[in-house]
């Protein structure tokens, strides 16, 4: 089975969460006399409601579909004209050390003994010096992919958890808030702090052409009003929803408008849970531009390409003395690798753009503003208050627990 094949059997077993997003858009675009969520409005604009146009490719899976040698080429399109040049230029040395060599190859036979011998030998005796400076020039290349990488994996981690604390904060908001309006734009701003993230990490605003701004005002998550006080007032905009978030939760306790009563204890608990998980997003997205604006130290990758040259042009001539004409493609395999690798690694350093390598924030987004969607719906519909009250009574009498497993003090393995 193809990882295609795969792929698409996965999703029709369990759905995916921008399937999901693409359910809730159909939905809303169908029945166009209920908004897509309390507070919502549905956009009459089809590419603002089109999600295939906000929802960025998703690279672990669409990498699967597409030919390997074009997302080899979209990886290192922006640095073609370096790579290309640096490896023909170590081909054509590697082409005149093999030349050299063959030369010193041919005199030494004419000649025994003689002096192209005796450079021949010379050359050779040199191999392990060169094994030497490839080993630190290896550990120094593989050091700096490791802390490529770890950037690049640290920024999913961090939307992972941008992810979970915004849907988290959702869920608060839904239970625990009984003011509608206030409820409902509690969720807007949730939504649009994940949106200002993206575009404030792409070093853009929402009110540009490639922010969401204006789309978000036709979604109804922005009002005209705030997207122009943004663009009049220029800030970090995820930390300007942070800000009506808080500032909405005091509307929230000062018009006693949570479904505890001031005088129950649980009250200030409650609090501290939201604002609790207004400082993680705070601190999410202060991780994250952290990452964005710190790269790796100029003297760094200037130490990496110097020994990059330097190897392969000593390296060359020293292998030509054991390897004659088969240098030249010895040559181009290794540096070719090499030099993929570190294009690679200086794409992954900063990992918000717009590369194939970058993480997918659009489907980030996207997932969040669903998730939300899904959340207020069921607070609207009532359903969860039916199965935690009704339904549970129900199946306290009726319902038998079925479990096939028998309890044991053996400690599973789990490897």
């Amino acid at each position: 089975m193809t990882p295609t094949t795969k792929s698409k059997r996965f999703q029709s077993e369990h759905g995916t969460a921008l399937s999901s997003t693409n359910n809730c858009k159909r939905s809303s675009s169908a029945d166009s006399s209920s908004s897509t969520s309390p507070g919502f409005k549905t956009s009459s604009n089809k590419k603002a409601q089109d999600p295939n146009n906000r929802h960025a490719n998703l690279d672990d899976e669409e990498g699967h579909a597409e030919f390997f040698f074009l997302l080899l080429f979209q990886s290192i399109e922006d640095s073609m004209t370096f790579v290309v040049s640096s490896i023909s230029g170590f081909v054509a040395w590697s082409i005149a050390c093999a030349f050299l060599a063959n030369r010193l190859r041919q005199q030494s036979l004419e000649h025994p003994g003689g002096t192209a011998e005796l450079w021949l030998e010379d050359i050779s005796s040199c191999s392990q010096s060169v094994n030497v400076l490839g080993t630190l020039f290896v550990f120094t290349l593989v050091f700096r992919f490791n802390t490529c990488y770890a950037r690049w994996w640290d920024s999913r981690v961090y939307w992972g958890d941008i992810i979970s604390k915004s849907l988290e904060l959702a869920m608060m908001n839904r239970r625990w808030i009984k003011d509608k309006s206030l409820a409902d734009r509690m969720s807007r701003f949730i939504i649009v702090y994940s949106y200002a993230s993206k575009a404030l990490l792409r070093g853009i605003s929402l009110t540009e052409d490639k922010g969401d701004g204006s789309d978000l005002v036709e979604r109804g998550l922005l009002t005209q009003k705030e997207l122009d006080y943004m663009d009049e007032h220029p800030c970090w905009q995820p930390h300007y929803c942070l800000e009506m978030l808080r500032a909405i939760l005091v509307q929230v306790h000062n018009t006693d408008a949570l479904v505890f009563n001031t005088d129950n204890k649980v009250h200030g608990q409650l609090f501290r849970c939201f604002d609790n998980t207004i400082k993680d997003l705070n601190q999410l997205i202060g991780n994250c531009v952290r990452t964005s604006a710190s790269g790796l130290p100029a003297s760094y990758d200037a130490i990496t390409m110097t020994s990059f040259f330097l190897f392969f042009t000593l390296a060359s001539f020293v292998w030509s003395a054991s390897v004659f004409w088969m240098l030249p493609v010895i040559v181009f395999c290794a540096s070719s690798i090499i030099m993929l690798l570190i294009v690679m690694g200086t794409k992954l350093v900063d990992p918000f753009g717009y590369d194939k390598v970058d993480i997918p924030m659009e489907a980030f987004c996207a997932t969040i503003e669903a998730q939300i969607i899904a959340i207020d719906k069921r607070a609207t519909s009532g359903i969860m208050e039916d199965f935690a009250t009704t339904t549970s009574r129900r199946l306290s009498n009726n319902h038998e627990l079925r479990n096939s497993f028998e309890a044991s003090v053996n400690i599973p393995k789990l490897n």
